[in-house]
């Protein structure tokens, strides 16, 4: 099964199961960076759940 690389927002509250209204929440408050795509937005399922797994604390790009 191929993993992919950007999941959209229902696509990632599936997957780790974790509710849509508070990702969409989250992705308002630029808690971690997001690929915009007209109305779509697409989350990097990695930076997604080192997101959850610092606690929630602001992403930093100078991490990875």
């Amino acid at each position: 099964m191929e993993q992919k690389t950007a999941l959209t927002i229902k696509q990632t509250a599936r997957a780790f199961q974790f509710p849509e209204y508070a990702i969409r929440t989250l992705v308002k408050r630029g808690a971690f960076p997001v690929i915009q795509v007209g109305n779509r937005c697409y989350i990097n399922p990695e930076i997604f759940e080192s997101y959850l797994k610092s606690g929630g604390a602001k992403y930093d790009s100078n991490l990875e």
